[in-house]
């Protein structure tokens, strides 16, 4: 079997013994001599991040290493935090909380027994000092931690990092001039100027040089590793520069005449930036997007205001669209608003600016795992954002992909990763001068085959129907009857229609868009003037459907041979100055049919008191063939023979039907179709 060395380096960085011996460097490091705060800082950090079970070994390994540093009498002090640490709630906190827990721990527990085993008042002094010292480890700790327990993005080079950084605090191994501790500091500081530059080399120089201060190191090591981490990040772009940088620092930094201790220091330093150098950029470009100050953590943030700003734009088109129906709507009002009317009004802003502050949530685990799985493409950005669908996904490689169909294999993984959605490419840009950018989306299970037949009772119908998309997988199925018939009965149905479609859309509550659709309809018309509201909600994943009826005539579906009938209870709306709105939940599988009709449909059979039971027994009846506007019209050519030719009423019937989608020739179409676009 073939070794691969990143999967051994993910598996050994999250085993047990891995993080036992980090436990146990860390539990024997000691700060000036006789304080251990780093111990106790990851095990706090440990449980703020994990569970008891997954904490166990760790735990131990610092018990064993404080053992080892002080012995079994003092370390008992450090046990009792490490006990109080264990006892914590599993119940997770935030990161203030545990480190509120930590100081209290050091300061309650551990400097009081500390005390009782060594009298002195010094005792107290350096505990005040270990406490601060831990909080600050903590705090470093914990961002590093999270990233490996949760397995985030990088962690497998978060983790190589930390043991090194481990290994400086714990071992200080010295022959002559070299020092395993000053070796693995300026390796950290040339991979940190590798990554970030001069600004990260700038800030990590001078903390590495108080941390070897704290650990002991003289004051002309604090000044080389400073002066190292400065000229190392000015020269970095140079083949030589961190070599020439070094010798500089060196030469800076040593008192007198060269001495075989000080060319074994250069050496060391000069190994350590040889070593740097062979590092994988594709261990430092993840190392990058995690790193604030970065250019590709720039460019991720930066993918996160882009695609905001795209949010809040559609937002805010939607928003304008329903103020235009409003301003069409209230063009033919004489009347001013007074009392009431500008009650409701001020009840529909207040609810727009509540809606307008929708949360837009970035999903960075799923990024993470995305930028993790495709670590070898130059990806520009990748971003995921969560919807009412699912997720959306938008990308882009620095460079055309020259045909590779790369979106289609973000697809493919999408759909094998992201709960158990299947998805496709939505749109994708493959030209060969520009960014090769994708978006991808999830793709339905089902689509919705629609027919539609009506008839007026004069030149124009009363009743009024649209289709709409609401999210990517849920289609609105909207019908609305103006009392009476001809034009005054189609403006108000239209009314309805448009501005319960737009506010539907801009993701407006149901109950308040009905009640303001109520209240303009009272404005309207001084005398009464109602309209029914026919809507359903069909879910194109599960086929869940969901009824809003107001007043209209009954609805149904065709199961076989049985019928479900889906009543309405409410009054319509333009009656009462308020309207109860009432959802009914249904499942439609895929072949069965969906009825809905206006009541000219039904009334058509007068002398009947169930209208809804004798057009039940009607559907019956009905084969269900492939055309669906064919099946609408054969239902109402049927009411209107009934009826015996006469048309008293305006009369609409809409036919549906779920169908199982061909997600993959469906997504070849759509990305397709795109680029076709595109290119126009």
């Amino acid at each position: 079997m073939r070794f691969r060395p990143a999967a051994a380096a993910a598996k050994w960085a999250q085993s047990p013994l891995a993080w036992s011996l980090l436990g146990f460097l860390l539990g024997r490091a000691a700060t000036f001599g006789e304080m251990w705060p780093f111990g106790l800082a990851f095990a706090a950090a440990l449980r703020a991040t994990n569970r008891r079970r997954r904490a166990v070994w760790p735990f131990l390994g610092v018990a064993f290493g404080l053992i080892s540093a002080v012995g079994i009498r003092f370390a008992l002090p450090y046990y009792a935090v490490l006990a109080a640490l264990w006892l914590a709630g599993e119940k997770p906190f935030a990161e203030t909380r545990w480190v509120w827990r930590l100081a209290i721990g050091c300061l309650i527990l551990k400097m009081p027994l500390h005390y009782l085993l060594h009298p002195v008042p010094m005792v107290l002094v350096a505990g005040v000092a270990e406490c601060v010292l831990a909080v600050v480890s903590f705090r470093l700790l914990y961002f590093a931690v999270a990233q490996l327990s949760q397995r985030k993005l990088a962690f497998v080079e978060v983790f190589w990092l930390l043991s090194l950084l481990v290994m400086a605090i714990s071992l200080n191994w010295r022959t002559g001039g070299f020092s395993l501790r000053i070796f693995l500091f300026f390796y950290l500081i040339v991979i940190g100027a590798k990554v970030g530059g001069l600004g990260v080399s700038c800030i990590l120089g001078p903390a590495l040089a108080f941390l070897g201060l704290m650990l002991g190191e003289s004051a002309a090591t604090t000044l080389l590793i400073v002066v190292g981490s400065l000229l190392i990040g000015v020269l970095r772009k140079f083949r030589w520069g961190p070599y020439v940088g070094a010798a500089l620092a060196v030469l800076f930094s040593v008192n007198g005449s060269a001495t075989p201790a000080s060319i074994q220091l250069l050496l060391a330093i000069w190994g350590a930036v040889w070593l740097a150098r062979w590092v994988s950029p594709l261990r430092l470009k993840h190392l990058a997007r995690i790193i604030p100050g970065t250019q590709p953590f720039h460019d991720r943030e930066k993918g996160y205001g882009r695609h905001l700003r795209r949010v809040l734009d559609q937002r805010i088109g939607q928003y304008l669209t329903v103020f235009e129906e409003l301003e069409n709507t209230m063009a033919g009002v004489d009347d001013p608003i007074i009392g009431r009317q500008l009650e409701g009004m001020t009840e529909f802003l207040q609810t727009m600016k509540n809606a307008f502050a929708a949360d837009v949530q970035f999903m960075k685990h799923f990024e993470e795992k995305m930028l993790n799985r495709f670590a070898t493409e130059d990806l520009d950005y990748i971003t995921v954002i969560k919807t009412l669908d699912g997720f959306d996904v938008f990308g882009a490689l620095k460079e055309p992909c020259g045909g590779r169909r790369f979106c289609q294999k973000v697809a493919d993984f999408c759909s094998g990763t992201i709960e158990s959605q299947r998805y496709s490419v939505v749109s994708c840009n493959c030209l060969q001068d520009v960014k090769c950018g994708f978006r991808i989306a999830p793709c339905p299970n089902y689509k919705l085959e629609i027919g539609r037949a009506k008839v007026a009772q004069e030149e124009i119908s009363g009743d009024s129907q649209v289709t709409f998309e609401i999210a990517g997988s849920k289609v609105g199925i909207l019908l609305s009857d103006g009392m009476g018939v001809g034009l005054r009965a189609h403006t108000e149905s239209s009314v309805a229609v448009r501005l319960l479609e737009r506010m539907i859309k801009a993701g407006y509550d149901l109950s308040m868009a009905v009640s303001l659709i109520n209240r303009l309809l009272l404005l309207r018309n001084q005398d009464e003037m109602f309209v029914t509201i026919d809507l359903v909600v069909v879910d194109l994943f599960s086929g869940q459907l969901e009824f809003v009826k107001i007043g209209s005539a009954p609805s149904f579906i065709k199961r076989g041979r049985e019928v479900e009938i889906i009543h309405n209870h409410a009054l319509p709306v333009g009656v009462l100055s308020q309207v109860d709105v009432e959802t009914a939940r249904k499942a439609l599988k895929e072949g069965e049919l969906l009825i809905m009709a206006t009541d000219g449909v039904l009334d058509v059979q007068r002398n009947i008191v169930r209208k809804d039971e004798w057009m039940s027994w009607n559907l019956k009846r009905l084969r269900n063939s492939g055309d669906m506007a064919a099946l609408a019209e054969e239902i109402l050519a049927e009411s209107i023979e009934i009826a015996g030719g006469k048309i008293q009423d305006d009369m609409m019937v809409v036919v549906a039907r779920l169908v199982k989608k061909d997600w993959e020739i469906d997504a070849y179409r759509r990305s397709k179709f795109s680029r076709e676009r595109f290119n126009a």
